[in-house]
């Protein structure tokens, strides 16, 4: 695996980026790597601190709900690139969720296209989820979050369209590794296992494409320097191959060499979950862009980085 200095070489030296969601999982990730890059590196959350966010990332507190302090924000930031992670995430199907989702990830993304559609921005890539792609092939999103994903990546392509803001979407598969919420499926399980105590789990039967966090990094700088060919383009993130969340929790268990049995069947599958897989040869072809980390080398990292952070463990 090539780093990514060897991959981008310069192409983010000196370069003022804004990264919204930087104190989330993949934004946190990202801006590690702007960083490492030479990137000069904003990042915008609603509780952004200097102690929240990695070394050398200036802290920018905005609610993208309000448009005006996100204008204010972006006047002060002035970013080339920015990276639009910010958002609500929870696949619940609740009806509950409807608006509050709405709010974060729709309305929310629509406030930061028209603020950056009056600075020009030079790239602004809009990160959606697999989560948006429905099933079937049709626009019918399995949550809230989904919808809400879907109506933010429209406008995203609306804004390319018709006021030629350089917006590039892209579909991050399930993505694991360093710094994800301790309730997500595989820091759950990791932590759980650490704790000697059994995972409660779905039935396992749902097939996902999983893909570790420093491709999804990959991709993601891939979008900000590739031709104009990928404006106003959806691009998955994935590795177009799948897994069953009982096979993965169970390379989880060997891999630890834990003896602690996962409980499959204790939580209730979501309805209507079928599978859907990356379309890794459009992206190849668009971004050049092909996952680098097996499952495998992935699952270890992450293992050994929430070894090391058992504290996370205390949000159970």
């Amino acid at each position: 695996m090539i780093s990514l200095n060897a991959e981008f070489g310069r192409e983010f030296q000196g370069r003022r980026v804004l990264v919204t969601g930087a104190t989330g999982f993949i934004g946190r990730n990202l801006c590690e790597a702007l960083k490492s890059l030479g990137a000069e590196v904003t990042g915008l959350s609603r509780s952004a601190t200097p102690g929240g966010l990695p070394d050398g990332v200036a802290p920018l507190a905005v609610d993208l709900v309000r448009q005006t302090p996100v204008v204010e924000g972006l006047a002060c930031a002035r970013p080339e690139l920015i990276f639009h992670l910010a958002g609500h995430v929870t696949t619940q199907p609740d009806r509950a969720l409807v608006l509050p989702m709405f709010e974060a990830n729709a309305a929310g993304t629509v406030n930061l296209l028209l603020a950056a559609s009056e600075r020009r921005c030079e790239r602004l890539i809009l990160v959606g989820s697999s989560e948006a792609a429905g099933v079937r092939g049709d626009l019918a999103p399995n949550s809230p979050y989904g919808a809400s994903k879907l109506v933010a990546e429209i406008y995203g392509q609306m804004f390319h369209r018709l006021y030629e803001l350089p917006v590039v979407c892209l579909r991050p598969f399930l993505t694991y590794g360093p710094w994800q919420e301790p309730t997500k499926l595989i820091p759950y399980t990791i932590l759980k296992l650490l704790q000697c105590e059994s995972p409660l789990l779905s039935s396992g039967e749902r097939v996902c494409d999983i893909i570790y966090v420093a491709d999804v990094v990959r991709g993601l700088l891939r979008a900000a320097v590739a031709s104009s060919g990928v404006l106003g383009a959806r691009i998955d993130l994935g590795t177009g191959s799948g897994i069953t969340i009982r096979e993965l929790v169970e390379r989880l268990v060997k891999l630890m060499d834990s003896t602690i049995a996962p409980i499959f069947g204790g939580v209730p599958d979501r309805p209507g979950d079928e599978p859907i897989l990356a379309d890794i040869g459009r992206t190849r072809s668009l971004l050049g862009w092909t996952p680098q980390w097996p499952l495998e080398d992935g699952l270890r990292g992450t293992v050994m980085w929430y070894r090391q952070h058992r504290q996370w463990g205390e949000a159970l």
